[in-house]
């Protein structure tokens, strides 16, 4: 944005040594160190599978902007763009293999937004053109499904799965405006943490290939946008249609638990 008015927060050996050399405290380090690895690779052997993939989604954004010290406000929606990014998940099944009635699991993403839409105030008399944007968006939640089994409805698709998901989300957004009768453009930018609610379906494409088709809703907290003292308060919001194309594999397979 451009500065200006106003925008939208084991043996003796080595151990030994370096225990007299560095202390307790490099020990103890090495201890959890191994500890956790251990309990990574059980927890792992329990887990039927790891997912990585690409995700891309449309999202319907709304930015609610106010000027509190005024009493003066506006809604700010921009166009659909396309996101894209990317995803990894860590599932447990209640069954052997892809067969498991139930699963659930933790959900990581990361996308690349690019939404921009304008809107005007009225500040003192004087129009202000107020833009928002979003830059960026990253997820973690939780996951369950439940398994309805093979269909033929849909061509060679798999085993169809229903899933939700509930989790924390934090975007990046950046507010500018301008005042065209005084010729003043300005910006800032800020991270918004919220809440990100979905639902969708999942469809197994073969032995280590899944389809997920889902609508996520997210509600950000709000947060004060400040320029030369001027302050803007910004609620964003999105409604959001997502595909991601998911690997499956076995995380002990690759790294021998």
């Amino acid at each position: 944005m451009v500065p200006g008015f106003v925008a939208l927060g084991l043996g003796k050996g080595p151990p030994l040594i370096l225990e007299r050399v560095l202390g307790d405290e490099v020990i103890n380090k090495q201890y959890v160190a191994t500890a956790l690895l251990g309990i990574l690779c059980v927890q792992a052997t329990l887990a039927d599978e790891f997912r990585i993939g690409a995700q891309a989604g449309l999202p319907g954004w709304s930015f609610d902007v106010s000027v509190p010290l005024l009493g003066q406000s506006t809604s700010v929606e921009p166009d659909a763009e396309p996101s894209i990014g990317i995803v990894g998940q860590y599932i447990m099944r209640s069954g052997d293999g892809d067969d498991g009635d139930f699963f659930v699991g933790i959900e990581a993403s990361f996308g690349a937004e690019s939404a921009s839409g304008m809107d005007q105030l009225t500040l003192l008399g004087t129009p202000v053109e107020v833009v928002a944007e979003t830059a960026w968006v990253t997820d973690v939640s939780w996951l369950a499904g439940f398994n309805l089994g093979e269909t033929t409805a849909l061509g060679n698709v798999g085993d169809v799965t229903v899933f939700g998901s509930v989790g924390a989300t934090y975007a990046k957004g950046e507010i500018g405006v301008t005042l065209p009768d005084l010729g003043l453009t300005g910006g800032d930018e800020g991270k918004h943490f919220g809440l990100k609610v979905g639902a969708g379906v999942e469809f197994d494409l073969g032995t280590s290939t899944t389809l997920q088709v889902r609508a996520n809703y997210a509600y950000y907290e709000d947060r004060a946008y400040r320029d030369q003292g001027v302050s803007l308060d910004v609620e964003p919001g999105a409604f959001e249609i997502r595909a991601t194309l998911l690997y499956r594999f076995d995380y002990c397979a690759l790294l021998g638990c």
